[in-house]
């Protein structure tokens, strides 16, 4: 580590970086969706080849996809995660594929990093998991996180590249790493879990031990050519709406959820919380909207996410989000070109994902605020059609 200090010993910059942004509510469901696709990939690796968009093999995959999105440095998971320093680095056997691989976990957040260029990786094998995220032109977001986290070190005393934060916990078999870094102009996210190193080793012990893994990955970063010019979507894309309202009306909400008073309808709190995905989903331009009733301030049983031209990522996705029984095929939604359906276990949420113009949109509902699983469906239905009715012309 050439000397330098490694930051904070205590792993808790980026849990309040990433879930600080949302409703209490909402910050438990993407928790628990990061678990699920952490455990999820750890026990069923290797779905899609590293750096390889799988082909649409069903309805679900366009006759002709868009263009998807590449590197804008020229690094591919390959790359930022060698199978030698992983293996050394974090447990033995673990698979690279790309971050979003489990198919009740891919969502248009979650290809907000991709899109914007950048790398996506994860690498998993039991217990055991390591995500690399890397967000190329990355100066004006890497400026709001660094202005919130007072744990980050930057100049010659940081620990990697020109400004980082590393926080370890040392617990054995279940040790944990989250490191921020930012280098060549792009930000790095950095996070393992499950790290395979005596229950003696102390939090900067496990820092040092991980350490070889990430100077290889900010080194690599370092090295990487000027950024290519952002992937730009199709000129057949619509815009989304600028309204969360197009989607559904307070009216709407209360009629489906049976709430009544005052309804909050928007895409953010004020809640202060910055982190790599924040930054990629602003980047982009995604879309989120939130219904919550100004009663509770926390009951939130419907949200829809957009990713603004991401036909590309619904394709890439599709196919692993039918690749078993819990996702089906839906047709005959009018402005849909096409969509799928499922309810997740993990959240007690059910999803339509759609392509509409273009654009990847995701209406979720939790499914015990409206009855049976075909119930959700057939309401989710009705909002989609009526939602595309309703978009810019």
């Amino acid at each position: 580590m050439n000397g330098k200090n490694l930051g904070p010993n205590v792993a808790r910059h980026r849990s309040s970086a990433v879930w600080g942004k949302y409703p209490r509510g909402l910050t438990l469901l993407v928790v628990a969706a990061v678990a699920a696709l952490l455990a999820a990939c750890a026990s069923a690796p290797a779905a899609v080849p590293t750096g390889v968009a799988p082909t649409p093999t069903s309805a679900t995959g366009s006759a002709a996809s868009p263009s998807a999105p590449t590197s804008r440095i020229g690094l591919t998971c390959d790359h930022v995660l060698p199978t030698d320093l992983v293996a050394s680095a974090i447990s033995a056997g673990m698979v690279t594929t790309e971050l979003m691989t489990n198919r009740t976990s891919a969502t248009p957040l979650g290809y907000a990093v991709t899109q914007f260029g950048g790398v996506s990786c994860l690498g998993s094998v039991g217990d055991s998991s390591v995500s690399v995220q890397v967000l190329p032109d990355s100066f004006s977001q890497w400026a709001i996180y660094e202005e919130s986290n007072p744990e980050v070190v930057s100049g010659t005393d940081a620990a990697y590249g020109d400004a980082s934060a590393v926080a370890c916990l040392g617990r054995g078999t279940e040790s944990a790493c989250s490191v921020d870094v930012f280098a060549n102009g792009a930000w790095i996210a950095i996070a393992a879990q499950g790290i395979n190193v005596d229950a003696s080793l102390s939090n900067q012990a496990v820092a040092e031990h991980v350490s070889p893994l990430i100077s290889d990955i900010v080194r690599k970063i370092t090295d990487a050519p000027s950024p290519t010019p952002a992937w730009t979507a199709p000129a057949t894309t619509g815009a989304l709406p600028a309204d969360c309202t197009v989607y559904a009306t307070a009216e709407e909400f209360r009629a489906l959820f049976g709430a009544t008073g005052e309804i909050i309808i928007g895409g953010d709190n004020d809640g202060d919380g910055w982190g790599i995905e924040n930054a990629a989903w602003t980047s982009v331009g995604v879309e989120r909207c939130m219904w919550v009733p100004e009663s509770t301030g926390q009951t939130w049983p419907l949200y829809i996410t957009a990713l603004p031209g991401g036909e590309w990522a619904f394709d890439r996705s599709a196919v692993l989000m039918t690749a078993g029984d819990a996702v089906q095929e839906v047709a005959d939604i009018a402005g849909v070109s096409r969509a799928t359906f499922g309810c997740h276990v993990y959240s007690g949420f059910c999803t339509l994902d759609a392509v509409i113009e273009g654009n990847w949109v995701e209406f979720s509902a939790e499914k015990v605020a409206i009855g049976s699983e075909d119930e959700v469906r057939a309401q989710l239905r009705d909002m989609a059609a009526r939602a595309v009715a309703r978009f810019p012309a």
